[in-house]
């Protein structure tokens, strides 16, 4: 008898998780299929650009009612073009407050904006508190206006980046990594195997950022109307933390201290004028015959596929798009949208080979955003031309290999191994025995071949001489100043730049634009390749999943994937900047 009520409890139990999990997905489509109540536009409406966080380039995911997916660039860009001709809009109202993205992604949204204002309309900036990012993109603003409070102000901290090193850490636990470079300069896992930067690393990213903060100090004065000799005393020897009050009028970015309804009720704008981003949508653009495909790859080159909400690179996805742009005879040439600090050599070398079959039928542009180094330059080596946004990090032409040595780790909790068998590396997976100077050997061979393949790859795509790619490889990164004097890019520009250069070379006037990857909606999403029930859950809960955000938990990530692939071309310390 209690073995039949086991079995009845156990047939209960696996019911009730059956019909919790019907209920789940069908909660889910039942949301992601639920529109967005219409929302009537009247005439002399303000768009509100209340921008929060962090923001993507652009997001696969085509359903925004979710709160935990924020609008990504391309959305918001989409939505300011829309503004411009959209007779019943007669402003935009700009509102950032603590916006995480690449200073490329925020240009590209300032000349969304400042096409905008020369429809004649105008762009407002309010400040209650923000950040550098914050600021840099307020200086697409006719007027910017600030809080008046004591406590409101914003915050400008410099130009420069931040890298934890994990040695003694490791060396607390016994783990140590082995790590196998080709490249003076190559960083990637330096943290992991040193205790402090490297004199290379020091005098290659000191360069970078000089370069960067000397166009910064450029830029913040001509869009504020300024001039570098403040921005540079606000930078480097002001006394407090947060300009505030009348501080920040002195500095040239803000027109006057106001409440936000007084700044309204002057401007001549109502509570009832204002229309959120969220509520607002874009109108898809004119269809033509001839299209141009945007291709926006951004995130870690990997064969591990990204969580939900954020990006990876995978030759499986990547490779797919790239056929089905091939095939299809309406697409005259393709732009190659790149925002990645590489990662997997294998990974980057069989899309590289997909972009040059492609290449053959059609022209390939690259629009580099925010970085795009070792793998990431590696897919833009071959392009027709190659197109950097004036904050662009690239280059760092190199490679890396990484392999845990846990032996020390072995002994510290009392394992021991013994392996039997034939076979020089039989005991690769053999915790304490398996690092030796025959497998040291041939993880130099093989990194070092695979930078041998690197530099002919960029030699023959950029035009160059071994000897001349050797200079400005060993894993040097570069900005894009540096990079265009080095012959590594073309030009100096943003994506729509890349986009009228790609309608030139296919020699097309009229045309219409595809954007990949191609958009989802959230249970589509959901039941793609990986499903995951932890994902139903989160979103039926309204949840925000705690995404890789920590310098600990990046290095995790970092760790998984050269678990699946040791051989790295990956820029990964370089990636943040202010």
């Amino acid at each position: 008898m209690r073995g039949k009520w086991y079995l009845f409890g156990c047939l209960t139990s696996v019911v009730l998780v059956i019909l919790f999990i019907v209920i789940s997905i069908s909660s889910v489509i039942k949301l992601a299929k639920k529109p967005t109540s219409a929302i009537k536009i009247a005439n002399d409406s303000v768009l509100h650009l209340n921008l929060r966080g962090a923001i993507q380039e652009y997001s696969e995911v085509s359903d925004m009612n979710f709160k935990f997916i924020p609008e990504s660039a391309h959305d918001i860009i989409q939505k300011i073009n829309t503004a411009a001709d959209d007779q019943r809009i007669k402003a935009i109202l700009l509102e950032p407050q603590s916006v995480v993205t690449s200073r490329a992604t925020l240009n590209e949204i300032m000349y969304a904006l400042k096409d905008f204002k020369e429809t004649g309309k105008k762009v407002y900036g309010y400040i209650t508190f923000a950040t550098q990012s914050d600021i840099y993109l307020l200086g697409a603003a006719d007027e910017v206006y600030m809080n008046p409070s004591a406590s409101a102000g914003f915050v400008l901290t410099g130009t420069g980046g931040t890298v934890e090193y994990y040695k003694d850490l490791l060396d607390k636990i016994g783990v140590s990594m082995r790590v196998v470079r080709a490249g003076e300069y190559k960083s990637a896992g330096e943290n992991f195997t040193r205790s402090s930067m490297s004199p290379e690393f020091r005098r290659n990213l000191t360069d970078l950022y000089s370069d960067i903060y000397a166009r910064s100090l450029n830029d913040f004065a001509r869009n504020f109307q300024s001039s570098q000799e403040k921005f540079r005393y606000a930078f480097e020897r002001r006394q407090e933390y947060i300009i505030n009050l009348d501080k920040g009028i002195e500095l040239g970015v803000v027109k006057e201290l106001l409440f936000f309804d007084k700044m309204l009720k002057n401007l001549n704008i109502s509570e009832d004028q204002l229309v959120k981003l969220s509520n607002y949508r874009a109108e898809p653009p004119r269809e033509h015959l001839n299209k141009i495909a945007v291709i926006y790859a951004q995130g870690n080159i990997t064969p591990v596929p990204a969580q939900m909400g954020s990006s990876n690179i995978t030759s499986k996805q990547y490779v797919r798009i790239l056929e089905k742009i091939e095939n299809d005879d309406n697409i005259k040439a393709v732009v190659l949208r790149i925002n990645s600090p590489g990662g997997s050599a294998l990974e980057s070398e069989i899309i590289y080979n997909k972009i040059s079959q492609v290449k053959i039928k059609k022209p390939i542009i690259v629009s580099m955003g925010g970085v795009a180094a070792s793998g990431g330059y590696y897919l833009a080596a071959n392009a027709n031309r190659i197109f950097a946004d004036p904050y662009t990090i690239t280059g760092s032409i190199g490679v890396v290999s990484m392999i845990p040595d846990l032996r020390n780790a072995a002994d510290k909790i009392g394992i021991n191994t013994e392996t039997v068998g034939h076979g020089k590396f039989l005991n690769m997976s053999d915790l304490k025995g398996y690092w030796n100077r025959d497998l040291e050997r041939g993880l130099e061979i093989m990194t070092n071949d695979v930078y041998d393949e690197f530099k002919n790859r960029v030699a023959r795509g950029r035009e160059m001489s071994l000897n001349d790619v050797e200079r400005v490889a060993q894993g040097q990164v570069w900005s894009a100043t540096k990079a265009l004097q080095h012959n590594l890019v073309d030009e100096i520009g943003g994506l729509n730049d890349a986009i009228k250069k790609a309608a030139e070379i296919a020699s097309i006037g009229r045309y219409s634009m595809l954007y990949f990857p191609e958009r989802r909606n959230m249970f589509e999403t959901l039941l793609e390749e990986h499903f995951n029930f932890s994902l139903v859950k989160m979103i039926i809960r309204n949840e925000l999943p705690e995404f890789i955000s920590k310098p600990v938990d990046k290095s995790l990530e970092f760790l998984n994937d050269i678990e699946a692939h040791p051989i790295q071309m990956r820029s990964e310390l370089i990636l943040e900047f202010e």
